[in-house]
């Protein structure tokens, strides 16, 4: 399998993902449109690709190719790059299995490409003693582990784009206090005394950021006010004392809150969509655990996450629909 095959180019460095690596292939070619492929380089980075090939264009496979040095004698050739989805040991497997079978030049020094032919697939795979089932299993496991992977959990605060991106299409008719820190127990005052509905709770490093970590969802029942007050004041089950008082870690962050228009079943059947697809950190598991540190390593884009974990959000908008109606 393939994410996607892309020229490298100077300008290009920063459009490669900057939240995931894995296994990638590096391979020449007349131009964009050609069938002809000509493999240099097998490499996994744990890594993003983004910051690997980076590091290619500083010193490596990519600085080689920049500077002229690579391939020696042969002009006409672009440098591009086969990305894929498959990462850790299946990685590695692969990897290892490709350098036991091909000479890719850049891995073993040398500094020019035999353009001389190129073998049919159906060729190679009649005469060369490749480890074809081998390689079947580990893809196949991998697929399983991907498939679990779909259903497992992930950080909210790594899901902030897609969490925002759902509101969206909600059309939550936000009331986002979004450059109003709550600070202590009075700002709680500003909040709507007279609805409730779904809300969130979420840090953010300043006022003006685009960064929203989210940590917490919940339905107010009455009124934001009220809720938060509540929050606020509960030494045990309350979000906002928890994080004044130091409980919760989250340094150089304030917390913010999202007020939506959304109540009864709408509410319900969205907060039970976020809570059944991100473990948020302030929320208790089944055993009465929470997690006690802000997580800003990354934040997945949300075409990321649509596409790669089976999150129902398009069921869940019929839900809020029908809940309208």
């Amino acid at each position: 399998k393939q994410w996607y095959q892309r020229r490298v180019r100077e300008d290009d460095l920063k459009k490669f993902p900057g939240h995931h690596g894995g296994l990638y292939i590096f391979y020449m070619k007349p131009d964009g449109g050609s069938d002809l492929r000509y493999p240099v380089y097998v490499g996994v980075t744990k890594q993003s690709f983004k910051e690997r090939f980076q590091r290619h264009a500083t010193h490596g496979v990519i600085h080689e190719v920049w500077n002229g040095k690579f391939p020696t004698a042969l002009d006409g050739l672009g440098l591009y790059v086969y990305c894929t989805h498959y990462h850790g040991d299946v990685a590695k497997r692969i990897k290892s299995i490709l350098l036991e079978t091909f000479d890719f030049a850049l891995k073993n020094g040398r500094s020019t490409i035999d353009i001389s032919e190129s073998y049919p697939a159906e060729w190679t795979k009649r005469n060369l003693e490749f480890p074809w089932e081998e390689l079947k299993k580990i893809a196949d496991g991998e697929d399983e582990e991907e498939e679990m992977r779909k259903k497992k959990k992930i950080p909210s605060e790594k899901g902030g784009h897609f969490i925002r991106f759902l509101l969206d299409e909600l059309n939550c008719n936000i009331d986002m206090y979004d450059q109003e820190q709550i600070k202590d127990p009075d700002d709680v005052n500003k909040f709507p005394a007279h609805y409730g509905g779904l809300y969130l709770f979420y840090m953010k490093p300043n006022p003006t950021s685009d960064v929203r970590y989210p940590i917490y969802v919940g339905v107010a029942k009455k009124s934001f006010r009220e809720r938060f007050q509540r929050q606020a004041n509960d030494n045990f089950t309350g979000i906002l004392g928890k994080i004044w008082s130091g409980e919760f870690k989250f340094e150089g962050h304030g917390v913010y809150a999202v007020c939506t228009h959304h109540q009864g079943p709408a509410a319900q059947a969205i907060k039970k969509l976020l809570l059944d697809s991100f473990h948020f950190p302030l929320k208790r598991n089944r055993r009465g655990q929470l997690r006690r540190e802000l997580d800003t390593s990354e934040q997945l884009p949300a075409e990321y996450v649509k596409d790669n974990y089976d999150i129902p959000w398009k069921e869940c908008l019929e839900k809020v629909a029908a809940a309208g109606q």
